[in-house]
């Protein structure tokens, strides 16, 4: 069978398959996908192409802004709609949260043909709303959402 100095190390190994798992269960839930289902609350679209995802460390309100390459912007923004509850605004109505987490940012959204924003939201309890700000510039959709999970 086995001897029984050898019990250390059979623990050991068991605690190291223990820790691969983990890591590899962490990478999943923070692929783009993923974060786009747990953030959204849907799975990501039929019309979405191509999906990247950018994470802020700094900010109060944990932001991630998903870039989107889609043929049908229309489409995306009616799911959109029904998803994170959005309204077509004007710059002026820009959240402040916004300027602070990424000034570039800003300066693509004023430059941006329409912007959609959450009607309610809260910043510090995601459960009571979560901030989507959608925009576009010549080649991308970008969905910026609160990401306090």
């Amino acid at each position: 069978m086995f001897k029984l100095k050898f019990v250390p190390l059979y623990i050991l190994a068991i605690l190291m398959l223990i820790l691969v798992f983990f890591q590899a269960w962490t990478f999943y839930l923070g692929t783009t996908d993923v974060t786009f289902e747990r953030l959204t609350g849907s799975k990501p679209y039929n019309e979405i192409k191509e999906m990247s995802l950018r994470r802020y460390k700094e900010g109060a309100i944990s932001p991630h802004l998903f870039t989107i390459t889609t043929d049908d912007d229309k489409k995306m923004i009616e799911k959109l709609s029904k998803d994170c509850d959005i309204e077509k605004i004007t710059v002026d109505k820009l959240p402040k949260e916004a300027r602070e987490t990424d000034e570039e940012m800003v300066e693509v959204i004023e430059k941006s043909p329409y912007i959609y924003l959450s009607r309610a939201y809260d910043l510090q309890d995601p459960k009571e709303g979560r901030m989507c700000l959608l925009f576009r510039d010549k080649t991308h959709l970008y969905l910026f959402i609160n990401g306090n999970l």
